[in-house]
């Protein structure tokens, strides 16, 4: 809810006029003497009538916590409560006037008690929200010293007079102002949770009556004796007129529900240390206004001891911070240790896809490129306008071995053969199983001396190989027969592998006597 927003309610706006009416009427005494009691009450009355209403609107409304419903409904009984101070106040004024000047009738008094009372049970009996052990401490050394200013603020407001009092002024001073001093602590109490029943805004305006009715109290003798009657009875209905623009101020954020709530969201408070400034401010005042006397003394007493609370603020903040540090370490710690792991299961990750992509693209048998990389290569090396040369093998005399010897034995053999073949080629292409005993060799470009490479090929794989343990070892032998074909321009992979493979074949027909 913005200010504009709130500028533009009706509530408001009756709440402004109200307060001008009310400076202006009772500022410049327009009224005659006999009925200022009489009047204040009555407005009074009214605006409290008003008040019990908005706390009852404010408790209904959906976006209202329980705690905080429960809040607002006493709130509404302590209104009608003054209330009902109000009409004793305006039945004795209306019977005699000069009532204005003396102190409030017993019933009058009884009621603004009863009143008094409820507002401080449900103010400290509303949660706070500090649920942490640590964040207890900090919230109660924080409430601590903004009461300790509090406190100073309310002695010197309305402390006695001398420096050396009498013994019954001495306990007036003290217990005069204690319910205030006890409304005050509540109130921060709320202000500095985090479950507060009220908005911030809604709380700042609402604590507007307790200064003035604390203004009202410390100046009242002064107004009275000066002839300003109507001040002091102005004061009364002003500090209605703020209870009932806090309340407003509430209900009309509430009934939107945008507004901020009063609780502090944030890891640290200004008030501690706005109360400590304020008490070496006041500390000042007093020393230039009456010197070093009880009045100086009772000040700089609660300016050291609010130090000293700060101080211990600040040591638990730096236990906390010393603490989070070290579970900002363990965590660290903890990081170090998953991020080993990780790349532990990163690198296993990495090894087992590089795995997967070698079995994926070669011979499980020989270690040999298999056909799916062989015809890779070899696409590549077209697409890229090589002129590449391939030359298909196929083993003479292999299935009487593998029929005789059995399948370990073959399997040996196709060892042996894979690893002489990748001897004799070396870096100069790829040498492939393309399956059975048939292998394939992808030269990038055409040899220099083609019939000396098929001879050593020829030879590397004739040579006699042995087969099982050396005591036991079989020593065998087997041919091969190689087929080449060099690509030309325009040659497709189809027609370079018919062409090797034709080759291939004719020389394997020759060896056996066949008809090629």
């Amino acid at each position: 809810m913005s200010m504009d927003a709130l500028s533009r309610d009706r509530g408001i706006i009756a709440v402004a006029t109200t307060t001008i009416g009310v400076l202006v009427v009772f500022g410049l005494d327009l009224l005659p003497y006999r009925v200022l009691g009489a009047a204040a009450a009555l407005v009074s009355l009214i605006l409290q009538v008003f008040a019990a209403v908005l706390s009852r609107r404010i408790a209904a409304l959906p976006t209202t916590t329980r705690s905080g419903r429960r809040f607002w409904r006493v709130m509404a009984v302590a209104a009608l409560f003054f209330a009902g101070g109000s009409v004793v106040a305006f039945g004795y004024s209306a019977a005699d006037p000069d009532t204005v000047t003396r102190t409030e009738p017993p019933a009058q008094l009884t009621l603004f008690g009863l009143a008094a009372l409820l507002l401080i049970v449900v103010i400290f009996t509303t949660p706070s929200g500090i649920t942490s052990g640590r964040e207890r401490v900090r919230f109660w050394l924080d409430v601590t010293t903004v009461m300790v200013g509090v406190a100073v603020l309310v002695w010197q407001l309305s402390g006695p007079s001398t420096d050396q009092p009498e013994t019954g002024d001495l306990v007036r001073a003290l217990v005069g102002p204690a319910a205030m001093v006890v409304v005050a602590f509540g109130v921060v109490r709320l202000a500095l949770g985090r479950s507060a029943p009220m908005t911030r805004l809604a709380g700042a305006v609402g604590a507007v009556p307790a200064v003035l009715h604390a203004v009202n109290e410390t100046t009242a003798a002064a107004m009275i004796s000066s002839g300003h009657v109507s001040w002091h009875t102005g004061i009364v209905v002003l500090s209605n007129v703020g209870f009932v623009a806090g309340l407003r101020v509430q209900w009309v954020q509430s009934s939107t529900a945008t507004a901020a709530p009063a609780g502090v969201d944030r890891s640290y408070n200004r008030m501690p240390y706005v109360a400590v400034l304020a008490n070496y401010a006041l500390l000042v005042w007093v020393l230039m206004d009456v010197g070093l006397g009880l009045s100086a003394w009772v000040v700089l007493g609660g300016a050291l001891l609010g130090s000293a609370l700060v101080v211990a603020r600040q040591l638990a903040a730096f236990a906390d911070n010393d603490d989070l540090v070290a579970r900002l370490n363990a965590k660290v710690d903890e990081l170090a240790e998953a991020k080993d792991v990780l790349q532990r299961a990163v690198q296993e990750r990495d090894a087992l896809g590089e795995r997967l992509r070698h079995l994926a693209y070669h011979d499980a048998l020989t270690g040999l490129a298999n056909r799916t990389l062989f015809l890779d290569r070899l696409r590549a090396a077209l697409a890229a306008g090589d002129t590449p040369t391939v030359l298909m093998l196929d083993l003479d005399g292999f299935k009487p071995v593998n029929d005789q010897h059995g399948h370990h034995a073959g399997d040996q053999l196709l060892q042996a053969v894979a690893l002489r073949l990748s001897r004799c080629v070396r870096d100069a292409g790829t040498v492939a199983r393309l399956g059975g005993d048939e292998f394939a060799v992808l030269l990038r470009t055409a040899p220099a001396d083609p019939a000396d490479l098929v001879r050593r090929l020829a030879d590397a794989v004739a040579e006699p190989v042995k087969l099982g343990p050396d005591r036991t070892a079989t020593v065998v032998s087997v041919g091969v027969s190689i087929g080449m074909a060099t690509a030309g321009p325009g040659t497709d992979l189809t027609t370079l592998l018919h062409e090797a493979d034709l080759e291939m074949y004719a020389k394997k027909r020759r060896k056996v006597g066949q008809p090629v």
